[in-house]
């Protein structure tokens, strides 16, 4: 059998990666992107060119955007003589796989409705996995919209993931689901700058340091993917700020239209927002470490690499310190995005098993959340040892039990204690901190 036609908008280094994937499994891919070197590549991998959206999807039977934003979904599909609207054929489908607003999904279905073209099938498939995954066709999937039509896509979406995830609930699901996710990927990918850069300020040998929190349960999925970028110096965009910034906003947006309180995640995205303002916009987001550290030392991470390894510690600072800020942290983010999943109406249950093999994962939420799963309450009030949490926060005293939510919570407050004596900025420790307290006030 011949394999379907596709057009494909949007080939940066995430949906460039997809695209050759397709092309490379004998898939017909016309590939369309306003940046001409990056149609090249995928016509070298053998798909062809278009030279307007319009043209892009003449013979095609999906057409998958991967493009940056809503807006741009809007000007590929809908805008001019040329749109890809006006080249869409008869009962054919598109798949939304960019990251957008959850709402959006309703508005781009009454948009397609309002232009005579109801005939066009549409499906809800953000992807989460970042570029080496795009390129292997093992991404994260997330599929809503009619039975009938993800039934139709399978062929297509299973050659993109390695995990493809039927999520009931029709469009706008999916993207729920990948909101969600990037509640984790945006908290997790500011923590790592913050870890890293504590570990180089007090002049800790970084490598070190990485290497300990990645055996410990400071880890995450994003620290072992940007640490080494910084300890690189490389700042090349594999995932730029630009990305989880915008993916961050979307998290606060959503969060706020039900009113739901994301401290951690409205913490990282000014972050990110103090980033842009830094000129980082476009840089890989690795990079934001730079904001930790003083303006003319840019490369102290990378400098610190080689640093004595016989200095177990500095201004009290060791590699502990650094990967309980990061437990503490992504304990609290861990319980907020699961709170927040069954704030939207999604499954939860469903949602540990995506982000505990998608790039929001970190230690903590698979060492922690199992166990709050079936009374599917979310504060930390709620988490194991919960009195004792309470507890030790007010009466500092350590415990030997170094698997407890509580250590964590006592070693976080010495990692933020520490930071705060030597007027190093830990705004993700910090507010991971306060939502401690505010669990201890509550029985």
């Amino acid at each position: 059998m011949s394999k379907s036609n596709i057009a494909f908008f949007g080939l940066g280094a995430m949906g460039g990666g997809m695209a050759i994937n397709l092309a490379k499994e004998g898939y017909p891919v016309t590939g369309y992107d306003v940046y001409t070197p990056l149609v090249d590549k995928l016509v070298a991998a053998g798909g062809k060119p278009s030279s307007t959206p319009a043209d892009a999807c003449k013979e095609a039977d999906f057409v998958i955007l991967m493009v940056a934003n809503m807006h741009q979904i809007n000007s590929v599909l809908f805008e001019g003589d040329n749109a890809a609207v006006n080249g869409i054929q008869k009962g054919k489908m598109i798949i939304i796989c960019s990251t957008c607003p959850p709402k959006f999904l309703h508005e781009l279905r009454k948009s397609l409705d309002g232009a005579n073209r109801s005939d066009i099938r549409l499906i809800d498939c953000p992807v989460s996995g970042g570029t080496i995954r795009a390129a292997n066709g093992t991404l994260s999937i997330f599929a809503a919209g009619p039975k009938e039509d993800i039934t139709s896509a399978d062929e297509v979406l299973n050659v993109m993931s390695g995990n493809l995830y039927k999520v009931e609930g029709g469009i706008s699901s999916g993207t729920k689901i990948k909101t969600i996710h990037q509640l984790m990927a945006a908290t997790n990918i500011i923590s790592t700058s913050e870890a890293m850069g504590l570990a180089a300020t007090v002049g800790l040998n970084t490598k070190k340091a990485f290497e300990h929190v990645k055996a410990n349960d400071g880890t995450s999925f994003m620290f072992e993917n940007r640490g080494p970028h910084m300890l690189a110096d490389d700042w090349s965009p594999l995932s730029a700020l630009g990305i989880i910034w915008k993916d961050a906003g979307i998290v606060c947006d959503a969060a706020q239209e039900i009113r739901f309180p994301a401290f951690m995640a409205s913490t990282a995205e000014q972050l990110y927002r103090r980033g842009n303002d830094e000129g980082m916009l476009k840089d890989d987001d690795a990079k934001l470490v730079q904001m930790y550290l003083p303006s003319d030392k840019g490369s102290l991470v990378a400098q610190k690499s080689s640093a004595d390894e016989r200095i177990n510690a500095s201004h009290q600072v060791s590699a502990d310190t650094v990967n309980d800020l990061l437990a503490g942290i992504h304990l609290a983010a861990s319980v907020e995005a699961l709170a927040f999943c069954k704030a939207l109406g999604m499954d939860t249950k469903l949602m540990y098993e995506i982000i505990s093999k998608a790039a929001g994962w970190c230690k903590m939420f698979t060492e922690h959340m199992p166990q709050m799963l079936e009374k599917n309450e979310w504060t930390l009030a709620h988490c194991k040892d919960a009195d004792a949490v309470r507890e030790r926060l007010v009466c500092f005293e350590l415990v030997d039990c170094r698997a407890d939510i509580v250590l964590i919570a006592i070693l976080q407050e010495n990692a933020v204690d520490k930071c705060r004596q030597i007027k190093y900025p830990c705004p993700m420790a910090s507010m991971a901190l306060q939502q401690f307290y505010f669990a201890g006030l509550r029985s």
